[in-house]
């Protein structure tokens, strides 16, 4: 008996479609990923937990409602969705995009595709996670079975080749000797074949399809790297006639980083911005070529770039270039012009491809009338469908629903009281083992919500601004390190006046004024203290027109007074948080550029920094305060100021844009100014401390009832806390001690 058509329709039981739904989804394989337009996780399964080491990274904190880019690369999220936005627009039926990424000892390869609606509007995108550690391990083993044949193939074919030579050389050599080299031509020839033999064998055992590596078409692929060079790099790349059948393999990504960190190292050295690409194919390797006017670089260039990291405007690639140009099997050489009218160029080799046959891989359509049959949206709100979701503590879960709480506020009103919320949270996940590295970027998370909703609020109300304008974060919030007590540092850059635009500097900044004195004062009953100091975006001197935020800068650098340093440790963590981020940006390379024009600023910086001893004797006991309400403790929150020093001094000496503390000592890890071991142990020594720096605070808020502090009692400490104390403040010495022979003695 066979079912009728109404057999198989879906089952429109809620209860039993959802259940049936879930149970499916958390057991696929591969790790799946929903997000919606703006990148938030909708949805995610088991596998994702295994492939990206979410506990072992995050704790137990449940991801629904955060940013995808919390798990994965932010740059990488950005490529992909920049590559499927151009595809988009040119209608191509594949807009899959792929890219490869490392978690600890894992390689992961995600396959991304684009979910519209029945408009054909962008709505979010699908992230299909594969582990393909095992085929890397498989590719490095392919490649010594070919290594082991290139070598011991050497011997059998050099004998083969010298008997056969003295056969002909001497033809009328007796047959007597004639034998002796047939028999070692035939021995050497079996040798050979058993070489072949086994390693045929083990190549066929090992072989299979590359997953690291994809099939593109390189005229598609030179176009993305001519629109991003002019994007990113103000370099203007024109392209030859490219043969639209000739195809690459390799990993996209990683590709497109080498091809634009070598067009930035040659606009570096020749001066050159005008480039032009050429690709051909020959015998299965695809030639990329970059060809400009000017001198031939020298071999010994190329050299010099091969140990560093694609750099590109701040987006740092976490394979050197050889590693990179290896991983996809390339080669890069550099030639000379071959007669007075042609150019030199520099060649990238890299294996060839034929373009993909098959169906391609259509876009995601989500239509509205088939939503509950391929899912309930209550799927994520339900309970029962859990039993482990449902037996969790409700304050795990709560963090999530506050965001977005917050998010959906239609009143100012709805969302004060939320940050009361938050030291119970926080004890929660420090408790279930969550690092405090994301539990920072929990607590700024959160408090961008905030900040975005009352800047919402207070632009209704004032009416729309009159230029344009960015509203900045600054000191602990802008490098995203706030704690439980942190009080406003904020400004105001707005657009320089046009003269011509009938407006006046004095009107503009009183539209701005007010604005800023809204939001300030809206931060504050949302549980965010007023700066003491008075930097916020209510006072007149840090509302201020783009101009005048340069000049600011310009004086703090040249002239190194006591009250300039201090702003410096202050401004020069500043963060983008809402409005025109091109006049973020503009300051921030200012910023370089005059560091780079007044490197002596950086030696001052330092003896800023040094004024601080980190308070532990010469045998090692702890020198705390000696009178007033704090006595007898230690200030957790200055003891990490050398640290936070060290890291905003070495970033700025190497053109790292990031503000995060820990951020930036990842980025002198990658630019190898830290090795290893110094990097593990600083980052360490900080994440100890900033966990005391909390549990401080939450035992202040929760157990006493008081107003949360910075000041620890190191009696009060367990024996291991205080020996691991200890150690850290003999590690902040030292840290002094390098900057002292870095930036002062040298």
């Amino acid at each position: 008996m066979t079912d009728s058509p109404q057999d198989l329709k879906p089952d429109k039981e809620p209860d039993k479609e959802n259940g049936f739904f879930a149970s499916v989804f958390a057991n696929l394989p591969q790790g799946i990923i929903v997000c919606n337009a703006g990148g938030e996780i909708l949805l995610y399964n088991k596998p994702v937990n295994a492939m990206l080491k979410l506990e072992e990274d995050h704790g137990t904190f449940p991801f629904l409602g955060q940013m995808v880019t919390a798990l994965i690369d932010k740059n990488l999220i950005e490529h992909t969705l920049d590559e499927i936005n151009e595809r988009l627009k040119k209608n191509v039926l594949d807009t899959v995009s792929y890219f490869i990424f490392r978690v600890h000892q894992n390689t992961v390869r995600s396959r991304v595709t684009p979910m519209l609606d029945s408009a054909g509007q962008f709505k979010g995108f699908v992230l299909i996670l594969e582990d393909i550690t095992r085929q890397n391990e498989i590719d490095k083993k392919m490649e010594a079975t070919l290594h082991s044949l290139a070598k011991n193939a050497r011997s059998p074919i050099a004998s083969i080749r010298a008997a056969i030579e003295a056969i002909m050389d001497y033809p009328g050599m007796d047959q007597a000797r004639q034998d002796k080299f047939k028999e070692i031509i035939q021995n050497e020839s079996l040798a050979l074949s058993s070489i072949l033999n086994e390693v045929s064998e083990n190549y066929t055992s090992l072989t299979g399809i590359n997953k690291s590596m994809e099939t593109i078409p390189a005229a598609d692929f030179l176009e993305t790297i001519a629109r991003r060079s002019g994007e990113k790099l103000d370099i203007q790349l024109s392209l030859d006639d490219i043969d639209t059948d000739i195809c690459i393999k390799a990993d996209r990504y990683a590709l497109i980083m080498v091809i634009l960190f070598l067009l930035s190292q040659l606009k570096d050295k020749t001066g050159i911005q005008a480039f032009s690409g050429s690709v051909a194919m020959s015998d299965r390797i695809v030639n990329i070529d970059l060809h400009w006017q000017g001198q031939a670089l020298e071999a010994g260039t190329i050299k010099k770039w091969e140990d560093r990291y694609p750099d590109i405007s701040g987006q740092i690639f976490p394979l050197t270039l050889k590693e990179a140009i290896n991983a996809n099997h390339a080669a890069l050489w550099t030639f000379e012009a071959g007669d007075e009218s042609a150019m030199p160029y520099l060649r990238l080799l890299i294996p060839g491809d034929k373009p993909e046959d098959g169906q391609v891989v259509k876009p995601m359509i989500v239509l509205p009338e088939a939503q509950f049959e391929m899912y309930n949206p209550e799927l994520f709100n339900k309970s029962g469908l859990d039993p482990e979701l449902d037996n969790r503590l409700l304050t795990e879960l709560n963090y999530t629903a506050l965001i977005r709480e917050i998010s959906q506020s239609k009143t100012l009103e709805t969302i004060m009281g939320k940050h009361s919320q938050l030291p119970r949270l926080i004890h929660s996940m420090l408790t279930s083992g969550t690092k405090t590295k994301t539990v920072t970027w929990l607590i700024t998370t959160f408090s961008d919500a905030i900040l975005k909703k009352v800047i919402e609020f207070a632009l209704n109300e004032q009416g729309p601004p009159p230029v344009s304008f960015a509203f900045i974060t600054l000191g602990s919030e802008g490098r995203q390190e706030q704690t439980l007590k942190t009080d406003q540092d904020n400004a105001i850059i707005f657009e320089d006046i046009d003269p011509g635009a009938g407006l006046t500097k004095e009107a503009v900044q009183h539209y701005f004024l007010e604005l800023g004195q809204k939001i300030c004062l809206w931060l504050d009953q949302a549980g965010y203290d007023l700066c003491l100091g008075g930097i916020m975006a209510s006072n007149e001197k840090w509302c201020q027109p783009l101009s005048t935020w340069k000049r600011y800068f310009t004086k703090w650098i040249r002239t190194a007074e006591p009250e300039n340093l201090l702003h410096t440790t202050i401004f020069f963590d500043f963060r983008h948080a809402h409005g025109d981020k091109n006049l973020t940006e503009e300051l921030r390379l200012h910023l370089v550029h005059s560091l780079k024009a007044r490197s002596g600023f950086l030696r001052f910086m330092t003896q800023n920094s040094l004024g601080f001893r980190p308070p532990i004797g010469f045998f090692g006991n702890f020198l705390m305060e000696s009178k007033g309400t704090h006595k007898k403790t230690l200030d957790i929150k200055t003891c990490m100021a050398p640290m936070v020093d060290f890291a905003r001094i070495y970033s700025l000496k190497n053109g790292i844009i990031q503000t995060n503390t820990q951020s930036r000592l990842y980025q002198l890890y990658i630019k190898g100014v830290l090795d290893r071991d110094d990097y593990n142990e600083i980052e360490q020594a900080y994440s100890f401390l900033l966990q005391l720096r909390f549990m401080r605070q939450i035992n202040a808020i929760l157990g006493e009832n008081s107003k949360p502090d910075n000041y620890i009692h190191p009696k009060k400490l367990s024996e291991i806390e205080r020996r691991m104390l200890k150690e850290v403040l003999k590690k902040i010495k030292l840290l002094q001690m390098r900057l002292t022979k870095e930036f002062i003695t040298e």
